[in-house]
């Protein structure tokens, strides 16, 4: 029970604090970062698609907006 009402609250100062989804924004895109570098080596890209880190950025905003149903 005890971590159900921590993850409602988490969520709740997520929605509602833009600094704090920032950072959580900006760890999961360098998780996400590390591991594509790590596994799957980048050739060059076509032009006109983002960039390494513009990908892990939309990845992690678009994980953040599923967790808090933004």
């Amino acid at each position: 029970m005890i971590t159900k009402l921590a993850v409602r609250w988490l969520t709740w100062q997520l929605r509602k604090d833009k600094g704090f989804w920032m950072s959580y924004q900006s760890n999961i895109a360098m998780a996400i970062h590390d591991n594509v570098e790590r596994y799957f080596p980048l050739k060059t890209d076509p032009p006109g698609s983002p960039t390494l880190l513009e990908f892990c950025n939309i990845c992690a905003n678009d994980f953040m907006k599923l967790w808090t149903k933004k």
